[in-house]
């Protein structure tokens, strides 16, 4: 009974880490188009996977307790021990399936970590080219110390885009 139980319940995880999965793949392909809109829904779907799987992680638990009695927190590993040969068997290729998935997740989320990093990076130096600054890259004379004046009616410059040649 909790043999079948503990098997069910780690192709219900396979499952959903293989959706979280694909989730991952779609969120990284929406990061490099740059369609924010997109990305926001892709991240409730995501997090609505993740509140699945916590449930499902929650409820393996509670099977592996079930099994082993004798530990606080107990593993699959510690499961397997327990259970008949067939259905350790069963249920260690399961948990080798749900380890591998979550390495490629693991991958997927680290490229999509940097791949945002990268973004940013890039609207912060967009920005920063944008922004107003008091100190002005042409040569000219020096007023009020660190500033330089630019143009002929004696404006300070205070962009690059207000800059002349």
């Amino acid at each position: 009974m909790s043999a079948s139980l503990l098997i069910e319940v780690l192709e219900e995880l396979v499952n959903s880490h293989a959706k979280l999965y694909e989730v991952a793949k779609n969120k990284t392909e929406i990061i490099k188009k740059g369609d924010i809109e997109s990305l926001q829904q892709v991240m409730k779907d995501e997090q609505a996977q993740v509140m699945s799987i916590q449930k499902l992680e929650a409820a393996r638990m509670e099977v592996c307790r079930k099994i082993v009695k004798t530990v606080h927190n107990p593993t699959i590993s510690d499961c397997l021990e327990l259970l008949q040969p067939a259905d350790a068997k069963r249920a260690g290729e399961i948990a080798d399936k749900l380890r591998s998935i979550i390495s490629e997740l693991k991958d997927a989320n680290t490229l999509n970590q940097q791949l945002l990093r990268q973004s940013m990076q890039f609207v912060n130096v967009s920005l920063s080219l944008l922004k107003p600054t008091k100190q002005s890259l042409n040569y000219g004379k020096p007023v009020n110390g660190n500033t330089v004046q630019t143009d002929s009616i004696g404006k300070i410059s205070s962009s690059l885009l207000n800059m002349k040649a």
